[in-house]
């Protein structure tokens, strides 16, 4: 038998799953990106990234501008 917890509806909400907050997370170190914190499963990590790390979305953005 399985526990489903209550989900308090005013907890927020993050990643590309738009799930709460649950396991392992990173942050993307765009200080402008839109959703901030991902799970690690989400984005395909199996553990904390060295150094900067930007989630799929802001990379891309990133890489459009330096191509101009």
């Amino acid at each position: 038998m399985e526990l489903e917890l209550p989900v308090d509806p005013n907890e927020p909400t993050y990643c590309f799953c738009n799930q709460v907050s649950f396991g392992e997370m990173v942050a993307c170190d765009n200080p402008d990106c839109k959703i901030e914190w991902f799970h690690f499963g989400c984005v395909g990590l199996k553990e904390q990234p060295k150094g900067k790390w930007y989630c799929s979305d802001c990379a891309a953005a990133k890489n459009r501008r330096k191509s101009r």
